[in-house]
């Protein structure tokens, strides 16, 4: 199962296209798990996600040598919300299982249905809507679901990222000195103070 990175795919009369970016992981909104064979239905999804401009990492062409688990599993962790769409075809495929396991653990999964596919065990208890009615228009009641729960997903991700990078900054600044009271230090180092003590002579001399 592959995937294409974010701002890299193409909808053309020859269908979808991919470019990419070899030995890059990059951030995008949202990870769609599937499997291959459903491609030419999970095509108009990941339209529909683009068109609210979030960005979409599916299906990317793999460079040579690269290793697969490896960009696969970088781009997961970075993702922030995972889509996973179950058909009778990606049940049965570990990958999309895994993948599916790793958004749920996160509390980033959405998941979607065609065919009225039977859900793995572990999955029964998370709600999915099921797109088996869809007729691919975005406006749909099906699909502003699914956008509406993936919106909130990233929302919340978007807001604690800037929190700890806040966060992070202040740490920084609390750790570093003001220019004022640095020169001011460098100054008392530099100067040299003498001290004259009195001297009693007990000698008799």
């Amino acid at each position: 199962m592959l995937r294409c990175p974010p701002a890299t795919v193409k909808f053309g009369q020859g269908g979808v296209s991919c470019r990419h970016f070899p030995d890059r992981a990059i951030m995008a909104d949202v990870f769609v798990s599937y499997a291959r064979t459903d491609r030419p239905r999970v095509a108009p999804l990941v339209a529909a996600i683009e068109a609210r401009g979030w960005t979409v990492w599916w299906d990317p062409a793999m460079a040579p040598g690269q290793e697969f688990d490896r960009q696969i599993s970088a781009e997961l962790k970075l993702a922030a919300a995972v889509l996973v769409v179950w058909t009778p075809d990606s049940v049965g495929s570990r990958w999309v299982r895994g993948e599916a396991r790793e958004g749920a653990d996160r509390g980033i999964l959405v998941p979607v249905r065609f065919d009225g596919a039977e859900l793995p065990i572990d999955f029964r208890a998370v709600h999915t809507t099921d797109l088996d009615e869809w007729s691919k228009d975005q406006r749909s009641p099906q699909v502003q679901e699914v956008l509406r729960a993936l919106g909130a997903i990233i929302e919340r991700q978007r807001a604690a990222s800037a929190a700890a990078t806040a966060a992070s900054s202040a740490l920084a600044s609390a750790s570093t000195p003001a220019p004022a009271a640095a020169a001011a230090a460098a100054g008392d180092a530099a100067r040299i103070s003498i001290c004259v003590l009195p001297c009693v002579n007990m000698s008799g001399d």
